[in-house]
């Protein structure tokens, strides 16, 4: 049995979290380099990312929630100008925002988890 309090639910929110800094970053690096000649922006997908860790967890559902590295990939959807820079300023910053409402998002699932726990320990005594 697993231990509760670090349980699939805090492991997946923890991943989240770490995943959310590193597209943040690459977010950034797109960002800065917006005027850069030849520059292809990149990205880390969230959902094949996530798909793949919780697809292992569906075929062995005792197993912990576990991910590899997030795969950085070029990002082809916007359009290459004629300097050969595709970042495109307004998608990168819907991502950003994006990004950050995930983040936020599993900062205050992972209080709350806290919290509940810490009340369950402050009633059992």
């Amino acid at each position: 049995m697993q231990n509760a309090m670090f349980d699939n639910t805090v492991g997946l929110l923890s991943t989240t979290l770490d995943y959310s800094l590193r597209r943040h970053k690459v977010i950034a690096a797109n960002m800065a380099n917006v005027e850069t000649p030849n520059f292809k922006a990149r990205d880390l997908p969230f959902n094949a990312y996530m798909q793949a860790g919780l697809r292992r967890v569906e075929n062995n559902p005792a197993a912990r929630i576990t991910f590899q590295q997030p795969r950085m990939v070029y990002d082809t959807t916007g359009e290459t100008r004629l300097d050969g820079n595709n970042v495109n300023a307004e998608n990168e910053m819907i991502k950003l925002m994006k990004n950050t409402g995930r983040y936020s998002l599993a900062v205050d699932l992972l209080k709350y988890k806290f919290t509940t726990l810490r009340e369950a320990i402050r009633l059992g005594k």
